[in-house]
């Protein structure tokens, strides 16, 4: 970060959570639609060759979609511009493109070892489920004692989010 980059208020987790909430549920709609497109006119079902391809899609559709917004002028989301939540650079800027898809990557990665350990847990594996649950946990403690409030996928894109009047 640049020494004359303006002094910003870091958001938090209720706000980064709140916007994360509204952006899924326009994100599963999105993706519901999609599927739909593509699996009825296709007839696609498990034995058809191009399901597996299914798998693919769905991932590079959510990036399209989030990745569309993060780089644009605005840098919101709709969940963003709900809880005044902006993606920048770490000097303020608009975010690019390999930043958004090193964004997306790692927040992915997080998010399926949350799911795995959830999973894990449901299945009453919960000895299995222990390490990853607290590795989601020190992954948060972290980002709460950091003073700008950056997560993993913040740090290592080179982004963050700032709040909005």
């Amino acid at each position: 970060m640049s020494a004359d980059a303006p002094l910003v208020t870091p958001v938090g987790l209720p706000r980064r959570f709140g916007a994360m909430l509204y952006d899924g549920l326009l994100l599963i709609a999105l993706l519901m639609v999609a599927e739909f497109l593509i699996v009825a006119p296709f007839a696609i079902t498990e034995e058809h060759p191009l399901f597996m391809t299914i798998h693919l899609y769905v991932p590079l559709l959510a990036f399209a979609f989030l990745g569309w917004f993060w780089t644009c002028p605005a840098g919101q989301t709709l969940g963003m511009q709900a809880w005044h939540v902006r993606l920048v650079d770490m000097d303020g800027g608009r975010a690019d493109w390999g930043q958004a898809a090193i964004r997306f990557a790692v927040a992915l990665a997080q998010w399926i070892v949350v799911l795995a350990a959830i999973a894990l847990y449901v299945k009453g594996w919960w000895i299995a489920a222990l390490p990853l649950a607290a590795l989601v946990m020190v992954g948060l403690m972290l980002a709460r004692r950091d003073p700008q409030r950056l997560m993993l996928h913040d740090r290592l894109s080179g982004t963050r989010l700032v709040r909005v009047k």
